[in-house]
């Protein structure tokens, strides 16, 4: 690494610890003032191209995911002094609300402004999918396993994988593929544009030296013969067309697959830790919800956005064929999303009853009703007990700040958004898509029951006047009550306010069912108060409650020109 490099890695160490030791002084109840937060730096400044790296090895990886990783944490003792204090460490990349700023990682969208209908359609797409009126050239293919793929150039020049849905099971994986890339993509997050494409077979052609790993393991020359056999492993429609999932080469130059613990040594714009930042930990949240249980370092991709030196590292999520009920080989088995792998938990629990103990998930059906959706439930869906494949170190790091942010995503999606998306996937049983838009609505409502109920809700402060007498308010929403979670006559909410460090109003009962008045500082009060800091601290009680829940506190600055809200915190 040479000595410029060195250099800006070391003053974006010392900025990160800034940071880190602010969120950690900003979370912190008592009298203090609020400090907020230094902003991120930006991540998409000039650098150069950082060297390619392979994906790890599934086996290794999930065996230190597994074993190395959790052995490291339960003999943290730092990590488990934290959590016994609710003080576990925040993510570093927050701003002064809360929210992940955007960044080469995530563009906030969906929760931060509704997207049209039309919008969350298109998600990612730039186009239509592949031209299948013309001949598609093979330039890559992969025979092994139990369904082919290859990677086709079309008439306009653009690279697609194309991937098969399991026979038997027509639009399972390909369902799943579309939703996905719509769904993170209208979260935040970067991802591939994928299609639902039906196409000729006759359109195929085979490209020059095409080199691909036949059913033996072995690295050699395709020919005629093996495409041929490759078709064999499809469905047909009975129109003779082959459905297919067409999933778009992402922008830019492929670095490989980015790690979610750590950082990329060779790009100075990665400065903060994945397992600690924040679009990373909530990405647990969304991955429950749509049961990606394979979120792992091989199903992401990093690419090179410009040129040498005048370019910048994006990060993406990729591969979805198995969210949902979806599987590579078909259907998932039952126990995904509920135990790992290799569960140690579970391990024991059935050596120390002697097998009597019978998991929840055991109770559901065995036989797969809908095939082209799989074994997709919302029984017994639990948000924080979700399970991935092999454990996940940013998800191990999840916070109840973390996971209220993730309920965030989740729980911005209305029905008619998900009716649109389901419908892009184009299922052949319309019963099946029905049953997928229920299932997804449930288990979103589970999520945001869940999370909101563990923070508080509310959200969206903004400073009114009001018209009769001129008065400030501070007006606010309850996200539980905004998604028909709780009712609004069900809520009670009370606050005091502080005024540098000061009580001066103590737990007063909401009058307007989301309006509190401030008064203190308004824009008529003397000059000395500029800079004065208000702090007004709410809670929230609902009727199945007995006592008001944890607080959420905004803090309101006087400046020349009037009160400005300058962040909030939560209680975690």
């Amino acid at each position: 690494m040479n000595i410029k490099l060195k250099m800006q890695k070391i003053s974006i160490y010392l900025l990160i610890t800034v940071l880190s030791i602010t969120v950690f002084m900003t979370g912190c109840s008592g009298n203090r003032l609020f400090i907020p937060p230094l902003p991120v730096p930006d991540d998409r400044n000039p650098v150069d191209k950082p060297a390619y790296r392979s994906a790890p090895n599934d086996f290794t990886d999930g065996f230190n995911q597994q074993f190395v990783l959790q052995g490291e944490q339960f003999t943290d003792l730092s990590r488990h002094i934290r959590n016994a204090k609710s003080a576990p460490k925040e993510a570093y990349n927050v701003d002064a609300f809360g929210e992940a700023p955007n960044s080469s990682w995530f563009t906030n969208r969906n929760a931060h402004k509704r997207l049209s209908i039309e919008e969350i359609i298109i998600g990612p797409g730039t186009g239509g999918g592949p031209d299948t009126s013309s001949v598609w050239t093979i330039i890559q293919a992969k025979a092994e396993g139990v369904t082919p793929g290859f990677t086709i150039i079309d008439s306009r020049g653009d690279k697609y994988v194309i991937k098969f849905d399991p026979i038997g099971y027509a639009g399972l994986n390909s369902g799943a593929e579309v939703i996905g890339s719509k769904l993170f993509y209208a979260a935040g997050y970067n991802v591939p544009e994928n299609y639902i494409t039906h196409f000729d077979p006759n359109i195929l052609t085979l490209g020059a030296e095409v080199r691909f790993l036949d059913e033996m393991g072995r690295n050699r020359y395709m020919h005629e013969a093996d495409l041929m056999e490759m078709l064999t492993r499809v469905d047909y429609l009975p129109s003779g067309l082959i459905r297919a999932t067409a999933s778009k080469y992402v922008p830019g130059k492929p670095l490989g697959p980015f790690r979610y613990r750590g950082m990329r040594k060779d790009d100075p714009n990665d400065f903060i830790p994945h397992q600690h930042r924040r679009e990373l930990r909530g990405l647990r949240v969304m991955a429950a919800w749509l049961n990606h249980i394979d979120s792992k370092a091989a199903n992401t991709m990093d690419t090179f956005i410009g040129n040498d030196g005048k370019g910048y590292v994006r990060h993406y999520l990729i591969d979805f064929g198995t969210i949902l009920g979806s599987g590579g080989r078909g259907p998932q088995p039952t126990y995904r999303g509920y135990e790992n792998e290799l569960d140690p938990h579970a391990i024991l629990l059935r050596t120390i009853t002697l097998g009597l103990y019978t998991p929840k998930w055991e109770r559901l059906p065995s036989e797969v009703k809908y095939p082209c959706i799989g074994r997709y439930y919302s029984d017994f869906y639990h948000p924080q007990k979700f399970k991935i494949i092999f454990p996940n170190p940013a998800y191990d790091n999840l916070t109840s700040q973390d996971g209220f942010w993730g309920a965030k995503l989740v729980m911005s999606f209305t029905d008619e958004q998900l009716r649109a998306v389901v419908a892009e996937a184009q299922y052949p049983d319309l019963e099946a898509a029905e049953y997928l838009l229920k299932t997804l609505i449930e288990r979103r409502d589970k999520t945001g029951r869940y999370w909101f109920n563990r923070v508080n809700p509310l959200d969206d402060f903004r400073l009114i006047e009001r018209p009769d007498d001129g008065s400030l308010w501070l007006r606010f929403t309850d996200l539980a009550v905004a998604a028909g979670l709780e009712t609004e006559k069900s809520a009670s909410y009370r606050y005091s306010i502080r005024v540098n460090g000061v009580k001066i109003e103590s737990r007063h009962e909401v009058e307007s069912s989301n309006h509190i008045p401030v008064k203190v500082l308004a824009v008529n009060q003397p000059a000395e108060f500029n800079n004065a800091q208000m702090e007004v601290m709410i809670e929230v009680k609902r009727d199945h409650q007995k006592k008001y829940g944890k607080w959420v506190k905004v803090y309101l600055e006087k400046t020349d020109q009037g009160l400005d809200i300058i962040g909030v915190t939560r209680q975690g």
